[in-house]
């Protein structure tokens, strides 16, 4: 019955190609072998896990006014920027836990980024009944989002939380600042998720490496409101089916970063925040 859907069977469909791949590859390996990918799924996991942990301690605006707030306080020339200081704390905290930081592991295991979803090539391994071109496709989902945002954008709820900057408006300087930190977070997000730990593990473990990235995406967005955060399961798993069927997370990363900015934009231009050029 499920499969009758277009986009619930073709997510099916994917994940039984995804699963077939696993199950040949796994038969190639020796056991020699197969304890060296375990070795390195155990690797990979581990060092997400304590990232993911350093993050949430150490990463966020919380711990920057903690350790920096009081002496910003004194300094008034430094307490205008207090807010767009906290929020670049938070954005190279995220780049650099969520993006150099696996990338550096990659590379000490000799490891190519390309192979992370990070090549523009479409990927020859992708099953041909599902592959898809990743352009097209962040073209069309766009497309179909970009209404949905332009109407939320006319709700006050809208307005009053986008963007997080609050002070974004008050020059282009404030508001080109912030997008700019704020827009690379998810490149950062996605590598993360969709690159490190979804082309990581996929070779050896199938669509369960959909089910694996996509619990800690969640767990990130649990303190958002509800319906964001039971939505990032869903998104988690159709951002990670598309990356693997595109053999690529520029899909994912270009529509987040559309949808961001847009909703940046369209947020402060409703609420006569944009900034004057």
């Amino acid at each position: 019955m499920l499969r009758r859907l277009p986009l619930v069977g073709f997510l099916l469909t994917a994940w039984d190609s995804l699963d077939q791949q696993a199950v040949a590859y796994r038969a190639s390996l020796s056991p020699a072998e197969h304890a060296v990918q375990v070795k390195r799924i155990r690797e990979i996991l581990l060092v997400a896990a304590i990232l993911l942990a350093l993050g949430y301690s150490f990463g966020d605006r919380p711990f920057f006014e903690e350790l920096f707030g009081p002496a910003l306080t004194q300094h008034p020339r430094l307490h205008k920027l207090h807010e767009l200081l906290s929020f670049t704390y938070w954005s190279v905290a995220k780049i650099l836990g969520y993006g150099l930081l696996p990338a550096l592991h990659l590379w000490l295991r000799r490891e190519r980024l390309q192979d992370f979803g990070l090549s523009l090539r479409h990927a020859e391994q992708v099953d041909a009944r599902i592959r898809l071109p990743w352009a097209r496709m962040y073209l069309l989902l766009f497309a179909g989002i970009l209404p949905l945002v332009l109407l939320a954008s006319f709700t006050k709820a809208f307005q009053q939380n986008y963007p997080f900057y609050q002070q974004s408006g008050r020059s282009v300087l404030d508001f080109v600042v912030w997008e700019i930190e704020y827009l690379s977070t998810f490149f950062a997000v996605e590598f993360f998720f969709r690159g490190y730990l979804l082309f990581g593990l996929r070779r050896y473990l199938g669509s369960l490496s959909l089910f694996v990235s996509m619990v800690p995406y969640c767990l990130i967005h649990v303190l958002k409101p509800a319906p964001e955060a039971i939505g990032s399961i869903f998104a988690g798993l159709l951002l990670g089916t598309l990356a693997l069927c595109t053999g690529s997370l520029w899909s994912g990363v270009l529509l987040h970063v559309s949808v961001a900015l847009s909703m940046d934009v369209l947020a402060s231009w409703q609420s006569g925040r944009l900034p004057h050029w």
